[in-house]
């Protein structure tokens, strides 16, 4: 079973956010609560270790030359607007040759419709979304 000072005071200590008083008397429960030195003992080496891991930042001109080539930024979007595009247009043009040519009701015809019509409502999902979540993005106006 553990002891319920180390939840309540455990950090506060170790931060030193105690009043002097506070500390005397939660340092006398330590000489008489092994669970707590313990804990105390674990979370003083594991602040030791934290406060030895250096985070490298990237500098500033590694950003820069990052986002800075537009090639790099519209590549795969053109690319994708081209393939929706060519697609789009081979749909379209299927489309319109089987209502000029529609005559009797096949199979292929109706998996056909179902295909476009599964399309159709997917595209328009995903751009009601997109322009939804344009609205609302918390981080459209942070320059990268």
């Amino acid at each position: 079973m553990g002891c319920d000072r180390m939840e309540s005071d455990g950090m506060r200590y170790l931060d030193k956010e105690m009043s002097l008083p506070e500390r005397e008397e939660f340092e006398r429960h330590l000489k008489s609560c092994r669970i707590c030195r313990e804990s105390i003992s674990q979370m003083e080496n594991l602040g030791k270790l934290t406060r030895g891991v250096m985070i490298k930042d990237p500098q500033d001109t590694f950003w820069e030359g990052y986002w800075k080539p537009i090639f790099r930024r519209i590549e795969r979007k053109t690319a994708w607007i081209f393939i929706l595009l060519g697609g789009l247009l081979v749909v379209l043009y299927e489309v319109y040759r089987a209502v000029r040519n529609f005559g009797e009701l096949t199979f292929e015809k109706i998996a056909i419709i179902l295909l476009i019509t599964g399309f159709v409502m997917l595209l328009v999902s995903v751009l009601r979304e997109r322009i939804h979540q344009r609205k609302v993005d918390r981080y459209k106006d942070i320059k990268r």
